[in-house]
């Protein structure tokens, strides 16, 4: 997908190596929007910018910046920015 970057900042290939979490940063372009997507690990964001998220195909919200969202494990879920650059931290409990 394009106008998207992910980052590792611990975990595997990461900075710090570790096996039971991971932590990183995904930064994107204005008007992107990440697909819907699951996986196994429970997953936290927190905003660092503006930006919206979706869980279970429902509505679309903006908890705002300094909050954080949570999905269960395999939990569907997706991320849009708006007009401006969206930067999010992630931690997946692996």
């Amino acid at each position: 997908m394009e106008g998207h970057a992910n980052g590792t900042i611990c975990g595997p290939g990461g900075t710090e190596e570790r096996s039971d979490l991971q932590l990183g940063f995904t930064i994107m372009k204005p008007d992107v929007r990440y697909p819907d997507h699951s996986h196994p690990p429970e997953e936290a964001y927190v905003l660092m910018t503006a930006g919206q998220f979706r869980k279970d195909r429902g509505p679309w919200l903006s908890p705002g910046i300094g909050c954080g969202i949570h999905n269960v494990p395999g939990a569907i879920h997706a991320a849009r920015s708006d007009d401006n650059p969206f930067l999010v931290l992630w931690c997946l409990k692996v």
